[in-house]
């Protein structure tokens, strides 16, 4: 993917050269940090972007945006001064994003955004990079919701009207709870109309709308959030004007000028946040914030020195759990802007984070992690991967490779192999006489310090697949047997410890995991026809049975009429009036009798179909709606078909098929009826359509959009996963099976939109033979 377009400004190392402010440069990325980014010109001159500079968004880390060697172009926004670099800006280059927006909207328009942060009151949304808005709590639903956490987390989607808005302030309000309003009185006009065109403005309830207030400082909420900050900085020109403009801001804050004055004041009262300078005078500012971690675990810390310095301590920084750095001289929207995103909860852990020290903690929250990769729904090999990586970088190790003994042929094969020492996999066949094949039968672990000296002959095979002196092997246990084995290896002697054949004896318990899923995955695949069948029965016999009681009813009136029409036959002839309305009560019998045979044929062959058939998909759609519907309209959940006319067929399983809609359906019935209960104004809606994408790779594509609560973005893979489910007494069994149906038909099933609060759509790709002229 093309990286972003970068304007910036050149820093002026040479006396004699000259820039100005405002003034356009290009130059080529030097150094890529978390805070920013060092940019050489081509007179040689050296530039620094802010990372708050760097993108609209202004939050994204530099290392996602840019690379070494990039070209970029930016804006001189300040000259270098001794011992200061020259700064440019990227965003200041390029177009402001309000100004756009403002002309493209107005209030009442829709707007689609991804969500920010919350506070106790209020959720910020990213409407476009560099354009934020604002929902209040009580505009995030028509029901009552008590914190937006409730309803929404970071990164799901929303879809909201527009209620304010006031582009030369940058001010943006929205409402999901107008929105869905909204939708709702227009769904109401168009169907009293039938085909007419909707007048959305007609179906506007004027609201008035309050601009939200302004904001001299930080919202007292926030500032909490926050906690009282101390800023230690032994130049009291920059520490007394700072902890001034924080007290300004609505902050608590002290200040000092040494590391013991700073221990002190941490001993005698908490503090949520340090601003530490780097370059105290006789002091080290990364001990001082090692010694934090361990004192004062709950203090945020951010660090202030110039770019250089920074720069230099970079490697340091980045194991120290530092959350952010600002660059002298400091840039007080920047600071109030990283508050704002603090107190809002945006950074619950250190930006910096990317090489964080591995002691327990981190050991054990690492082997949660990849325990939830064992339980998810991706490959084997693909769990096995993540595992084995973690494990490589954790041991140290040069090469990790997972093997399997073939029971049958008793020949080994490579799962996974992760590492830098190249393989020689023209001998894997011998593999079958190594330590890997001793591993696995005998279910003995191996832990060898110096191959070459102590056991070459017995490692002979496994040398000749790849060169090593340290090497560890443990088995994998799964369904009570052993077919896999875990080993690492290095090209340096005595490379591992005893502590590292513990960790590789616990990575190969999670394996097991996996390997225990995958089995369930597979029994619960091969049960699939028969949990079909439980479906399909349930809505077979609502169907059957509403079809008997009407026939019974019609049985017991045509009996009563043809009692009554006997005792008229005796005292004279029936009148033709009689006649036909009989005649009409026997159609009627018939016709439902007829229908009932219909219904119990389609259960037959839906039980009874081939695995490899030409399947007609928009019939079996047909054929769920009808056998779904009672459950649909007990629910009051209203089913709507829009069926592409000439989808060719596919060869594959109906039943398989049924039961991927039927639970994809009942998955979007059962969420929706939850969300009407909480607003009874709204009427649940399932609709389903097909398409032909002629030039996509799975061509025909169903989707099943629903008006229901929707979906967290965190979730839409989790959904599939075995076991998961959102839904109180759920099985987490639904979505599994129904993605693993269709991937043994070639197809992909996926969410493809979900708005929080507003609904769902999953989309289902087949492969389809060409469609005929």
């Amino acid at each position: 993917m093309a990286k972003t377009r970068v304007r910036s400004a050149n820093l002026s190392s040479h006396p004699g050269s000259s820039y100005r402010i405002d003034q356009v440069v290009t130059g080529r990325v030097e150094r890529v940090l978390p805070f920013g980014v060092f940019v050489r010109l081509s007179d040689g001159a050296r530039a620094y972007v802010r990372r708050r500079e760097l993108t609209q968004a202004g939050d994204l880390d530099p290392r996602r945006v840019v690379s070494e060697g990039d070209e970029i172009q930016g804006v001189v926004i300040a000259l270098a001064e001794p011992g200061r670099n020259l700064e440019l800006s990227v965003r200041r280059a390029e177009p402001d994003p309000w100004e756009a927006f403002a002309r493209s909207h107005r209030v009442r328009d829709t707007v689609t955004g991804t969500v920010k942060s919350l506070t106790a009151k209020e959720v910020f949304v990213q409407v476009l990079p560099g354009v934020d808005g604002l929902i209040p709590l009580d505009e995030l639903a028509p029901w009552p919701v008590e914190r937006p956490d409730e309803l929404l987390w970071v990164g799901d989607q929303v879809e909201a009207m527009i209620t304010h808005l006031d582009g030369r302030n940058k001010r943006l309000r929205l409402s999901i709870r107008q929105q869905m309003k909204h939708q709702v009185r227009v769904r109401e006009v168009m169907e009293f109309l039938g085909a007419g065109e909707s007048t959305e403005e007609e179906t506007w309830d004027a609201m008035e709308s309050k601009p939200p207030r302004e904001k001299g400082g930080i919202e007292p909420d926030t500032a909490e959030q926050v906690g009282r900050v101390l800023v230690v900085d032994d130049h009291e020109e920059v520490r007394e004007p700072l902890v001034t403009w924080l007290c300004r801001q609505g902050l608590a804050a002290d200040g000092v000028g040494t590391l013991e004055q700073a221990l002190a004041h941490l001993q005698k009262r908490k503090y949520g946040l340090a601003l530490v300078d780097l370059d105290l005078a006789g002091d080290d500012g990364i001990h001082f914030i090692q010694t934090l971690e361990q004192g004062a675990p709950d203090t945020r810390v951010m660090v202030m020195s110039t770019p250089e310095w920074i720069a230099q301590r970079s490697e340091e920084l980045l194991t120290s759990g530092v959350m952010d750095a600002f660059v002298k001289p400091l840039d007080l929207d920047e600071i109030r802007h990283m508050l704002i995103r603090l107190g809002r909860g945006e950074m619950p852990t250190p930006l910096w984070s990317s090489a964080p020290r591995p002691d327990e903690g981190e050991v054990q929250a690492s082997f949660r992690r990849l325990a939830e990769i064992m339980r998810s729904g991706l490959s084997l090999a693909a769990r096995f991967e993540a595992g084995l990586k973690e494990l490589v970088h954790s041991a140290q190790a040069e090469a990790g490779i997972v093997f399997h003994l073939d029971p049958d042929s008793q020949q080994v094969s490579i799962v996974v192999q992760v590492g830098r020492i190249p393989l020689n996999r023209e001998i894997v066949y011998a593999l079958n006489k190594s330590p890997v094949k001793d591993v696995i039968q005998e279910q003995h672990k191996v832990f060898e310090r110096h191959v070459s000296r102590y056991a070459q002959p017995r490692f002979s095979n496994l040398l000749a697949l790849l060169p090593f002196e340290s090497c560890l092997g443990v088995p994998i246990f799964a369904e009570g047997k052993v077919e896999y084995a875990l080993f690492l290896f290095h090209r340096q002697p005595e490379a591992f410890s005893r502590y590292r054949l513990r960790d590789a004896q616990a990575m190969a318990m999670l394996f097991s995991v996996a390997l225990e899923n995958q089995a369930l995955e597979r029994r619960i695949r091969d049960l699939s026809p028969f949990l079909l069948s439980g479906h399909l029965a349930a809505g077979f016999g609502h169907e059957v049975y509403n079809k008997m009681s009407g026939l019974e009813i019609q049985l017991r009136n045509l009996r009563a009429d043809g009692k009554r029409l006997a005792r008229e036959a005796e005292e004279r002839l029936p009148e033709p009036r009689q006649l036909t309305e009989l005649s009409q009560a026997i159609d009627q019998l018939l016709s439902m009798a007829l229908d009932l045979k219909e219904t119990v044929e389609l259960f037959r062959e839906l039980l009874q179909a081939e695995q490899n058939e030409r399947v007609e998909v928009n019939e079996v759609i047909r054929r769920t709606t009808q056998l779904l519907r009672p459950t649909a309209r007990r629910h009051q959940v209203s089913l709507e078909l829009d069926l592409a006319s000439d989808l060719p067929p596919i060869t594959g399983s109906a039943v398989r098929l049924q039961q991927v809609f039927a639970n994809l359906m009942l998955n979007a019935v059962q969420h929706t009826a939850r969300k009407m209960t909480q607003w009874p104004d709204g009427r649940g809606r399932l609709r389903i359509s097909t398409t032909w994408a002629v030039d996509e790779k799975r061509p025909i594509q169903v989707r099943f959009a629903d008006n229901g609560p929707g979906i967290h973005h965190q979730l839409w893979e989790n959904i599939f996963a075995l076991g998961f489910s959102s839904r109180p007494g759920g099985t987490g069994l639904g979505l599994f099976i129904a993605r693993s149906l269709v991937e043994s038909m070639g197809g992909q099933v996926a969410v493809e939109r979900s708005v929080i609060p507003i609904g769902t759509t999953f989309r289902v790709e087949l492969p389809g033979s060409v469609r005929e002229a």
